[in-house]
């Protein structure tokens, strides 16, 4: 990992996920500097300890996540959280009560070691740009989106479309407005799609004429066509700057 560690504190009322999570942090390179089940040995933790960041399950017994999070974000906002939660819908809120990430149930390991990363070159200070970010339409909700989370944009009947591991929503924006404002971080595969160059594992051949785009994590590969396949390949050699 090439940013500082995090000292981070697990609130979960469920042991095992506790654990998981627990070993999860670990894994990605950070330290866990204590666990609470509740919201009242989460704020004993939170001062005695002083966490760099927390993990924060949403639905807990007597107080919800949300709400400490929320008293968190008013009290001490350079204290980061990410919440852990079954439901999308609470994304929105989450992100309105200050909360800096969050990550769904249950729970993986690439994308809590993502969410990890993202923390720990915020609390460094980092000397690059802030991240990029798409607004999209999800359901009712609008809500805007860093570049990092989504894998691709799609033109589909008319409309383009932005799918990550974990999201899927309409963007108001031509694909050729995308590729002008974010053009160093997308690749086009083929006409009508373009890939965030970050969310990109490899290429498979299928056959002489089919050859797919794999993506980190579960989303399914795209298909790249034979115009596009020499450009793919020099970024997967490195020879695209």
């Amino acid at each position: 990992m090439s940013s500082e560690a995090l000292r981070v504190l697990i609130v979960d009322d469920e042991p095992i996920a506790r654990q998981r999570l627990a070993a999860m942090v670990s894994d990605a390179g950070h330290q866990v500097i204590g666990q609470a089940a509740e919201a009242i040995s989460a704020r004993d933790a939170i001062n005695r300890e002083g966490p760099d960041l927390i993990l924060l399950d949403v639905e807990m017994p007597g107080e919800s996540g949300m709400d400490l999070a929320a008293e968190i974000g008013s009290r001490q906002p350079d204290l980061m959280v990410i919440l852990v939660t079954a439901h999308e819908q609470f994304s929105l809120d989450a992100f309105e009560a200050g909360v800096r990430d969050y990550v769904l149930k249950p729970v993986r390991g690439e994308r809590l070691t993502q969410a990890l990363e993202r923390a720990a070159r915020h609390k460094a200070g980092s000397s690059a740009p802030a991240p990029r970010t798409v607004r999209l339409s999800i359901g009712r909700r609008e809500e805007r989106v860093a570049l990092d989370r989504i894998a691709y944009f799609t033109a589909e009947d008319g409309y383009v479309i932005a799918r990550g591991e974990q999201l899927e929503g309409f963007v108001d924006t031509r694909l050729h407005e995308l590729e002008s404002r974010f053009g160093d971080a997308l690749l086009c595969v083929r006409r009508g799609c373009l890939v965030v160059r970050t969310a990109i594992r490899g290429l498979e051949t299928r056959g002489p004429a089919d050859h797919r785009l794999l993506f980190h994590g579960q989303l399914d590969p795209v298909a790249v066509s034979r115009r596009q396949l020499p450009q793919v390949r020099a970024f997967l050699r490195g020879d695209l700057p």
